[in-house]
């Protein structure tokens, strides 16, 4: 609320949560808001929401080691998707975005997602794993993730379409597992270039502090010494300059 407000505001601030866990696997989970057309009548969001939304989209799956996470709902038309659209956008050969189903147990009778997870609609490299998430009152009634795990793997199994299909398509567990290893490869690809980036920041910031020099000397003696060494180099310079000769150590100075 005092970032957004309290009436539906979106602002490119991010909540940051830290989740500490014996379980957890060390990585950066981003939550997305879905790119919003119109504004709400009535909130603090402007008439400029979906050029705000799309641009905070595309700051962070721009990046080419981030995994995208297509989140499409089984109920809607996946070829109007935004999450699709992006992904596609920013990641054409589709090596970092793997789509997830959701919404499968509310779809209208008659009707099945079986062609959005085999991918005959909209393929992905990755393909789609279709997940049944705890409906808003289960969250209300705090219905343990642990037992919704269990519900969701009960009723895949026990679907009479969705329990013949190929596994590998369905539940959180193996979304998981296929996350894991998509983050495995992604790590292990962009490794050397992470190690790079390391050492040359720690090169950078090291040159910036060998500029600044060493602390500023406690005892008398040393700052009488370090008063000596200054009064030196200035005059040192001083000749130099009246020479036209460079002394590097006008640098030390300056910076």
């Amino acid at each position: 609320e005092m970032v957004a407000g309290k009436n539906k505001g979106i602002v490119n601030d991010p909540i940051i949560l830290t989740v500490y866990a014996t379980g957890a696997p060390d990585l950066s989970l981003i939550d997305l808001p879905g790119i919003t057309r119109v504004p709400v009548k009535g909130s603090d969001q402007g008439e400029d929401i979906e050029k705000k939304t799309r641009e905070m989209t595309l700051h962070y799956v721009n990046d080419p080691r981030t995994i995208i996470l297509c989140v499409v709902p089984a109920n809607q038309d996946m070829s109007v998707s935004d999450a699709l659209h992006v992904a596609r956008q920013v990641d054409p050969s589709g090596i970092r975005s793997i789509g997830v189903i959701t919404k499968i147990d509310i779809m209208d009778s008659g009707t099945d997602a079986a062609k959005m997870l085999r991918g005959e609609e909209i393929p992905l490299r990755l393909g789609y794993c279709g997940v049944k998430m705890r409906s808003q009152q289960d969250i209300i009634d705090n219905k343990p993730v642990k037992v919704a795990i269990e519900e969701e793997k009960a009723f895949f199994e026990n679907h009479r379409l969705y329990s013949k299909l190929p596994p590998g398509l369905m539940g959180t567990s193996v979304l998981i597992d296929k996350l894991t290893q998509v983050l495995f490869k992604h790590i292990r690809r962009f490794l050397p270039e992470i190690k790079r980036e390391i050492n040359e920041k720690r090169r950078c910031v090291q040159d910036r502090l060998d500029e600044l020099g060493t602390g500023v000397p406690i005892e008398e003696s040393e700052q009488v010494q370090v008063m000596w060494t200054m009064v030196t180099d200035y005059c040192d310079m001083f000749k130099n300059t009246i020479r036209g000769k460079y002394d590097r150590k006008l640098q030390r100075y300056m910076a």
